[in-house]
């Protein structure tokens, strides 16, 4: 789930060190993509207490910023499964992330929100829309198979380009915009979608293997529809 008109970023130094910036878009374009301020911070705010995320330095809900520490290091390669020590990082990674509770986070039904995107995608642009209407109608159609809130942190867009690997080899999340109280399988879910390859051996990792491959069709369409979305959202940017 990325776009430039969603991640705004940027680096900057002062008597705290390398700092980033995190901006938010207006509040029409956060309630489009369902990004809230407030749930994002105190997300992060719960990994970096378990050292899985950089701590929240600053944050200002009127001037919708905050600020981080930069933190150094490189993005997880995209053959990560095929390295023994990166794959048994993100395996780590998963548990520790299984094990924070977040209950003071409201919940994330993503059946829901993969019809909001839907509607919201049919009025930015219907021919867009209609090559996933029939998947997301069936999809919703199945939404109890994929039911089950739980009460663990989910990073909700967990991929390697939100991953960085720090010189020690420990891993750091970044990008928690959709984080929520959920299901301990998502965010693995996630990881499946945009490593097919391996899908069968992400699988075996999985709590609650009866729903795990829906679970996975389910993040793989709502990042179809969310891309085309922000697609359409960064080409009005660009002509207005």
């Amino acid at each position: 789930m990325r776009g430039s008109r969603i991640n705004r970023l940027s680096v900057l130094k002062d008597s705290r060190g390398m700092l980033v910036r995190r901006e938010w878009p207006s509040v029409a374009v956060s309630q489009a993509f369902g990004i809230s301020p407030e749930r994002e911070v105190a997300a992060q705010q719960l990994a970096a207490a378990q050292g899985v995320a950089p701590p929240v330095i600053d944050f200002d809900a009127a001037q919708r910023f905050m600020l981080m520490p930069f933190i150094e290091g490189s993005m997880l390669e995209s053959d990560w499964m095929l390295r023994h020590e990166r794959r048994a990082a993100v395996r780590e990674l998963l548990d520790r992330l299984r094990g924070i509770s977040s209950v003071s986070l409201p919940p994330l039904d993503l059946v829901r929100r993969l019809g909001e995107l839907q509607r919201h995608l049919v009025f930015a642009s219907p021919q867009r829309a209609a090559r996933w209407a029939k998947d997301v109608d069936e999809m919703i159609a199945q939404a109890e198979s994929v039911s089950g809130i739980g009460g663990v942190l989910v990073h909700g867009d967990l991929n390697p380009a939100n991953v960085i690997v720090r010189a020690d080899g420990s891993l750091c999340l970044i990008d928690w915009e959709y984080a929520h109280c959920g299901h301990a399988d998502e965010d693995l879910a996630g990881l499946a979608a945009g490593c097919s390859a391996h899908a069968t051996e992400l699988a075996s990792w999985s709590l609650q293997p009866e729903g795990f491959e829906r679970r996975t069709r389910l993040r793989a369409l709502l990042d179809a529809v969310w891309l085309d979305l922000a697609a359409v959202s960064d080409s009005e940017a660009a002509e207005g």
